[in-house]
């Protein structure tokens, strides 16, 4: 299952589109610890490449229909992203799912997925705990062995610009068109940089892109255009992270979609010691009992929701 929703989200992505300007509400976060002000963004973030310390993330993506009429809150996910020398190593999140405005039949008979989540990644693998499997789970185990992904299974509304990985945040910043005050984030007064990128070149620098994609987009979709926000504060860190691309879904539901991705990161330096759940409580995919859950859940909410 989580392989056919990395699928899904993946394919929407062949699709050539226009990209709608990125827009959502500033809100408070706590204060962060004080840094010193390296000169620039990506000499300030590989200073942050340090174990066992990390940056706290919440996130929230959406799925804007045609017209910007009809939108809904596709996922939220928070917690913490664990450094290493080259960067994020590991993380510990928590996720949740939800429709606005759906019919009570499809809440219910997806209720399981929108219960929250919880993906511990390290080493190389991910440990997820889930309603969504829980049935399914031989007697004592509560977390679901994967390889470790470098995208959320399932959830098409990724954030493209990854501004931890400094290569990503090299290339966008060089694409910058405009700075304006950005406002207090994390406690600290930001400048908000803004530009456009094409998908092509997300996916030469972009571990995160070419994971989601899984191969190299076509002459036709690479030219398309992702907007894309940085909240950037003195010390040169940033506080937030905007996204948004536009595309075609016809044939899988009967509007256009725009996917809009607001990242927060706080708490830059924060002390992380993630490691994997006991071993004991950890099954195999090959263990779960699927019977009843073949269908593509992410498939079926989309063509209700259009």
């Amino acid at each position: 299952m989580i392989a056919t929703l990395t699928g899904a989200a993946a394919a929407a992505l062949a699709v050539p589109a226009l990209v709608a300007p990125a827009n959502a509400a500033p809100a408070s976060t706590a204060p962060a610890g004080a840094q010193a002000a390296p000169a620039d963004p990506v000499s300030a973030l590989r200073k942050q490449f340090r174990p066992g310390r990390g940056v706290k993330l919440t996130e929230q993506a959406k799925l804007i229909g045609e017209g910007r009429t009809q939108r809904v809150i596709f996922g939220r996910r928070g917690g913490v992203l664990e450094f290493g020398r080259k960067g994020v190593t590991a993380s510990d999140l928590t996720s949740t799912f939800s429709l606005p405005g759906a019919n009570k039949e499809l809440v219910e008979e997806f209720k399981d997925m929108f219960a929250p989540s919880r993906t511990i990644t390290v080493k190389g693998v991910s440990y997820t705990s889930s309603a969504f499997y829980a049935g399914a789970m031989p007697e004592g185990k509560k977390w679901l062995r994967t390889p470790a992904q470098p995208v959320s299974p399932g959830n098409p509304a990724q954030q493209l610009v990854n501004p931890l990985e400094p290569a990503t945040l090299k290339a966008a910043l060089a694409h910058t068109t405009s700075r304006r005050p950005g406002g207090t984030w994390d406690g600290a007064r930001t400048v908000v940089h803004s530009g456009t990128i094409t998908l092509g070149e997300l996916y030469r620098v972009s571990p995160t892109v070419r994971g989601l994609l899984g191969a190299e987009p076509s002459a036709k979709s690479a030219p398309l255009r992702v907007s894309w926000q940085l909240y950037i504060g003195p010390d040169q860190l940033v506080r937030r992270a905007v996204s948004s691309w536009t595309q075609s879904m016809r044939g899988l539901t009967s509007v256009d979609l725009t996917y809009l991705n607001d990242s927060r990161y706080t708490g830059w330096g924060v002390k992380s010691a993630i490691k994997a759940p006991p071993a004991a409580q950890v099954a195999e995919f090959e263990e779960l009992d699927l019977e009843g859950k073949a269908e593509d859940p992410f498939t079926r909410i989309i063509e209700t929701a259009g």
